[in-house]
């Protein structure tokens, strides 16, 4: 499996003034080299001769790969569409970044250490960042790959790709089913009887609403880069929630002895939730996929299995006698007398549902 760890970097002027360069001479190479594909003369078998930029030899032969990689898809989405205008759908890069393979970069303790340009000839910075020990163990006892230097949050980056092995699996053990919610973000069954609410749902509606509010006012008042900061540092608490939810479920997991973990593919939530005033925002902008795939990967790597089941009826089917019907508010309860909370009663029918309707991937209503 491949992950990434985002490293910070503390550069001298000069060694900024550098980087920068290079990030705006790598996205104009590989626009320039796309530009030129598009224009139908064939960019397969350049090499950095063919290639006029002010990188060292390393960011050429990537720019090459990049431009190759961009052609492809464009090729692709042309070939499904006939009626593209080229020329308004040229693809470009617009952020300023460069990307390094991990033969032309190292990690050196405290340093990184790759090449740029300086006065016409290849010369290797090495830059120092601020590691933590979790970070440098990865680095000393995995495969590198890819490193991107890159802008998050007004900040320059690097962003380094690892291989990680996943544990071995092992179909024998419980199961568990996880029901995602707004109200209650996350609630967890096992086979075994065990029930687990994650998150707090009210404060996560809160804060969506006091950040939509507050970019309102920023908005009236034409703050622009107020906005931009607001948007990010939005997007970072919930993507930092979502985290430590699905490591929370998956530690579970993982207590239990739990060997699947069943989740209901949530496609098209969003067309088939009941809405108010007060959620309708939350819906639009939670982000289901995402924990759903944070709670995927961390799942592989403890070695436990993630299967998808339709989610049709699982908070209305009693599990007892069969029949299906809406909840009383949070309250579900049945004509047998069978009777629970509802999202508990989702978890349950998910867990012990056999509705499998494929991967994360597929995206579309099930």
């Amino acid at each position: 499996m491949q992950l990434s760890q985002t490293v910070k970097l503390y550069m001298t002027k000069e060694q900024q003034s550098l980087i920068k360069a290079t990030m705006r001479e790598y996205i104009n190479t590989v626009n320039n080299l796309v530009s030129i594909a598009i224009n139908g003369i064939s960019i397969v078998k350049y090499t950095t001769a063919d290639v006029k930029a002010n990188l060292p030899s390393a960011l050429t032969n990537q720019c090459i790969r990049d431009a190759k990689s961009i052609i492809k898809k464009y090729n692709k989405l042309a070939k499904y569409n006939k009626d593209i205008k080229a020329v308004a759908t040229i693809p470009i890069l617009r952020k300023p970044c460069f990307y390094i393979n991990n033969q032309n970069y190292k990690v050196d303790g405290d340093y990184i250490k790759f090449p740029v340009f300086v006065n016409g000839k290849s010369k290797r910075l090495s830059v120092k960042t601020k590691m933590t020990t979790d970070q440098k163990t990865i680095f000393a006892n995995n495969e590198l790959g890819t490193m991107r230097i890159v802008y998050k949050n007004n900040k320059i980056v690097a962003q380094i790709v690892y291989k990680k092995k996943e544990s071995a699996y092992n179909n024998i053990g419980n199961v568990m089913g996880v029901d995602l919610g707004i109200k209650c973000p996350a609630v967890s069954y096992v086979s075994g009887g065990n029930i687990k609410f994650y998150g707090n749902g009210r404060k996560n509606k809160y804060m969506r609403r006091y950040y939509k509010c507050l970019l309102k006012k920023l908005q009236k008042g034409k703050h622009i880069d107020a906005i931009k900061r607001i948007n990010n540092k939005e997007q970072r608490i919930m993507r930092d929630i979502d985290h430590k939810l699905s490591h929370d479920i998956v530690k579970t997991a993982v207590a239990h002895d739990v060997k699947t973990i069943k989740l209901e593919r949530l496609a098209n939530i969003r067309s088939t939730t009941r809405t108010s005033r007060k959620n309708n925002h939350s819906l639009h902008n939670w982000s289901f996929y995402r924990l759903s795939q944070f709670i995927e990967y961390k799942a592989k790597l403890a070695g436990i299995t993630v299967e998808y089941v339709n989610p049709a009826y699982t908070s209305q089917t009693c599990p007892v006698c069969g029949h299906v019907h809406h909840a009383n508010d949070r309250n579900y309860v049945c004509k047998c007398g069978f009777y629970i909370h509802r999202d508990v009663l989702g978890a349950m029918n998910i867990c012990n549902s056999t509705e499998y309707v494929g991967d994360s991937n597929i995206r579309h209503a099930a």
